[in-house]
């Protein structure tokens, strides 16, 4: 009787979601378009000791649907009891296979394609069992890349910043919550970002009412001062190779962006005081900084092109645009826009053109910040941060509390 109510449920899901195998098929093609069909996959409970293989299970279950883009059926129930998933319309089946001896942790993962009937991924790890979590994510990321055509971001990480009254705190997780620290508190802490490695973050600390902008080692804990020049220091970004930042700074009189190296040594003064300059970001290549400029009147979205010097306006809808961070595939710039005093969050293709709104309006979203892979976006809103698709077509709520300037890399 239990197993058939368990059944009755997953089916009733099945048909309000899937509705059949031909939608099913039809979420493939349809995960980049304004409305979203979710691609069915069943996450039976893994074979192996207890609760260790319930509690692997349960992460893979969460890191597919922190993508957004799948139902993920199959909690509670065993492996054979999932074979008439393939007549309802399920697309994927994941297993796993746990054993733990005295000093090794052993795992086995299977992605089956169930349309298909065949094993298109298999794989097995070895460590310790402190590493259960990251094999998981491991596979994780691989199933998503043969699912969807780009690979997962499970094995990332996050940084932002929670304020809690007149205080704020650095933090930094793992992308599905895990291992969350605290990695310093202070008096005013802004617009952290992680290397594109994930293993450092530079960030602007605020003490004595004086800014400077810092960096953390994440392997090591280390934390020291990369400048801290009179006047204004604010907005770091990253260059891709890691060696480099794109810093905010007034020491000469206006607000513009310098190219510096880690040392805080300025290798190169990138605008010259038309208005207000700030919010860099990179393209992919490194080969082009988009940032916001007032030097039209209003805070609008503008490409500088690091070789030529030469710059472009890009936004010309919205009259206070701001927040720009650049796909990792560098075929779109998210960024936040006020209208009404609400901010909405929009993308814009890096050539110009007409710019897509991704938030309904109803609800501010600030500070957006793309994911590893280009699919995802992060920003905050009055509730928390959320997690939306690049398409705008759904959302979820990630980390509820003021939190504040995301930023996200992959570890590696």
């Amino acid at each position: 009787m239990r197993l058939f109510y368990k059944l009755t449920v997953l089916i009733v899901l099945l048909w309000l979601l899937c509705g059949s195998r031909a939608l099913a098929q039809e979420a493939k093609l349809e995960i980049t378009g304004a409305e979203l069909i979710k691609i069915p996959v069943a996450v039976p409970e893994f074979e192996g000791p207890l609760p260790l293989a319930r509690e692997m299970a349960d992460v893979m279950r969460q890191d597919l649907e922190l993508h957004l883009v799948f139902n993920v059926l199959g909690e509670g129930l065993k492996l054979n009891e999932t074979e008439l998933f393939a007549s309802l319309g399920v697309d994927w089946l994941i297993s796993g296979e746990i054993s733990l001896g005295a000093r090794h942790l052993q795992a086995a993962f299977r992605l089956v394609d169930m349309v298909e009937g065949k094993t298109v991924l298999a794989r097995g790890y070895r460590g310790p069992s402190s590493s259960a979590r990251y094999m998981v994510h491991r596979f994780a990321d691989l199933a998503i890349n043969e699912m969807l055509g780009v690979p997962g971001v499970a094995m990332s990480r996050v940084v932002y910043v929670a304020r809690h009254g007149w205080q704020d705190t650095l933090y930094v997780q793992d992308f599905d919550g895990y291992q969350r620290i605290a990695l310093l508190k202070g008096e005013l802490i802004l617009h952290p970002r992680l290397s594109p490695d994930g293993r450092k973050v530079a960030f602007v600390y605020y003490e004595n009412h004086r800014p400077s902008i810092q960096m953390i080692d994440l392997t090591t804990g280390k934390r020291r001062i990369i400048c801290r020049f009179p006047g204004l220091n604010a907005s770091p970004a990253w260059a891709p190779s890691g060696d480099k930042l794109v810093v905010t700074l007034s020491k000469d009189g206006s607000v513009d962006l310098y190219l510096i190296n880690l040392n805080g040594k300025i290798l190169k003064r990138l605008t010259h005081g038309e208005g207000v300059n700030t919010g860099a970001s990179f393209s992919p290549d490194g080969r082009e900084i988009a940032f916001v400029s007032d030097r039209t009147g209003s805070p609008q979205i503008y490409i500088l092109n690091l070789a030529t010097k030469g710059v472009r306006r890009l936004t010309f809808q919205g009259k206070y645009n701001t927040s720009p961070c650049w796909s990792p595939t560098g075929d779109r710039i998210v960024y936040a826009s006020m209208k009404g005093g609400i901010f909405s969050i929009f993308t814009i293709d890096p050539e110009g053109g007409e710019p897509i709104q991704i938030t309904d309006g109803t609800n501010s979203f600030e500070a957006p910040y793309f994911s590893p892979n280009g699919r995802l976006i992060m920003a905050q809103g009055k509730e928390g941060l959320y997690l939306l698709l690049a398409n705008g077509a759904t959302k979820r709520l990630y980390r509820p509390g003021k939190m504040l300037f995301p930023s996200w890399a992959r570890m590696y």
